[in-house]
């Protein structure tokens, strides 16, 4: 599993398995100034709660969704994050999280602590971010692989 962390630089990024939060429409460009990424089985993680809050989501596809709909959805990032803190095992975070791939759940589950409060830690930023960017856009894109 790829580190849980949103990653700010887009000079990190190594392939093109990620998935961007884009202030704003898509205007036919991926890997923009002003983004933020998730590696794929990152993002993994938090899908089922973009995915919940807006119907027309493709994982493979680039969706802009509007200012009323992202309200719910920082808001269950928090919660999923203050559930990610007292959690004591992966079974507590049952229903909350996605793990994209076959693997993706054990290997949370090996350092289960760590991976627990970078995921609190993911998802506190992630809607911090998106609060932010909030204040100046209607709509943030979700760009898919």
């Amino acid at each position: 599993m790829d580190p849980i962390r949103l990653i700010r630089d887009k000079d990190e990024l190594q392939g093109t398995c990620y998935f961007e939060f884009l202030p704003g429409e898509y205007q036919d460009q991926c890997w923009n100034d002003g983004s933020v990424f998730l590696a794929e089985d990152v993002f993994g993680l938090i899908e089922p709660i973009v995915a919940r809050h807006e119907q027309r989501f493709d994982h493979h596809g680039f969706v802009g969704i509007r200012r009323p709909v992202w309200q719910p959805i920082i808001a269950d990032l928090q919660r999923l994050a203050e559930r990610a803190n007292h959690a004591a095992s992966v079974a507590d975070l049952a229903g909350g999280v996605g793990f994209l791939f076959a693997t993706s759940q054990t290997e949370f589950a090996k350092r289960f602590r760590s991976n627990a409060d970078a995921l609190a830690r993911m998802s506190r930023e992630l809607a911090g971010w998106l609060r932010e960017q909030l204040l100046e856009y209607e709509c943030i894109s979700v760009l898919g692989i």
